[in-house]
């Protein structure tokens, strides 16, 4: 019984473990591929295109994911569609499940380390392996991303995509905030930068020398050293005055001890003639224990001694027997 609710008690655990995992993945990247503008074609762009192609050396859609926490977790069994119907409540999840693309299990690449990210090809041809999805992403037209748990029940994320420029990419550049990125900022499989640099040129246009920015600089970091000196100046004050402080209670303390010693001296001298204060306290204590009953009871100062006949009185004891003397004939 111990064993079965042991193995019980681990499978909710790793479940749960792998749930909370499963919620720091997160959509990142989504590029969509138009083959048609490069044509005949050899602009920058479309060179950037076919700058990023699968196992197989065709360029083509894709989708990039990230793992957003400091711990490795795997994307195994997580589901990814475009179809809006999977967001119908009263579906059941079996139902749910053929309706998007699975990411399957067994493969080394679904495993992410912290801040990892993994590209997912949307060219409809899952034969080709675990990276391929089983649909595409729709050319000039906008959609929405849906990124399910392995249950096929719980919406990890999502993302709404419009009509992208060719070449271009929709990223996550921080947090919950997407940005356009051009063809020659996509990132795949890449940290996502944002590029939005107005304040930037606007710096630049007023403060082309870059005096300002000097200035600047050198203002913050004088206002800085102020800083440290009148905290440093306030610190030594105050260790300076705890220090005094505590030099005065010492010298405090001495002088009461001082005082309490002259007094007593002066007990001694005055009021008990010499005899220190302790020992008059203790003698009148003494006496007044005496007075008040300590005394032994009185006696007569009479002794009496009955003498006693013993066998050891015997003075024949004492005597050796008188020997007889006998005269020759």
């Amino acid at each position: 019984m111990r064993k079965i609710l042991s193995v019980i008690s681990f499978l909710i655990a790793s479940s749960a473990a792998f749930a909370q995992g499963a919620h720091d993945f997160k959509l990142n990247e989504v590029y969509v591929y138009t083959p048609a503008c490069c044509q005949g074609d050899s602009t920058k762009t479309c060179e950037q295109q076919a700058s990023y192609v699968d196992e197989y050396g065709q360029p083509t859609s894709w989708i990039e994911i990230e793992n957003i926490s400091y711990s490795t977790h795997d994307i195994r069994n997580c589901f990814l569609t475009i179809n809006p119907a999977v967001l119908d409540k009263t579906m059941s999840a079996p139902e749910r499940e053929k309706l998007m693309s699975l990411i399957p299990a067994g493969d080394p690449r679904t495993s992410l380390a912290a801040k990892q990210r993994i590209t997912f090809f949307a060219d409809g041809h899952v034969n080709r392996g675990t990276l391929h999805l089983n649909f595409t992403l729709p050319v000039g037209e906008p959609f929405t991303i849906y990124f399910f748990d392995g249950n096929a029940v719980d919406l990890l994320d999502s993302v709404r995509v419009e009509a992208l420029p060719a070449g271009s990419s929709y990223a996550r550049v921080k947090d919950a905030q997407w940005q356009v990125l051009e063809a020659d900022k996509v990132t795949p499989n890449a940290p996502n930068v944002a590029f939005s640099n107005d304040k930037i040129k606007e710096f630049k246009e007023k403060d082309p020398h870059g005096i300002a920015m000097t200035l600047m600089c050198m203002g913050v970091v004088f206002s800085c050293l102020i800083l440290l000196f009148v905290f440093f100046h306030i610190f030594g004050w105050a260790m300076n005055r705890a220090a005094k402080l505590a030099r005065v209670r010492a010298i405090r303390a001495i002088h009461e001890q001082a005082v309490r010693v002259v007094e007593m001296a002066k007990q001694g001298t005055t009021e008990t003639k010499g005899i220190d204060m302790e020992t008059y306290a203790a003698v009148i204590g003494l006496a007044l224990h005496e007075y008040f009953g300590g005394t032994h009871d009185l006696e007569s100062g009479i002794l009496t001694i009955n003498q006693t006949q013993t066998t050891w009185a015997d003075k024949s004891h004492e005597l050796r027997v008188t020997p007889q003397h006998h005269q020759a004939n």
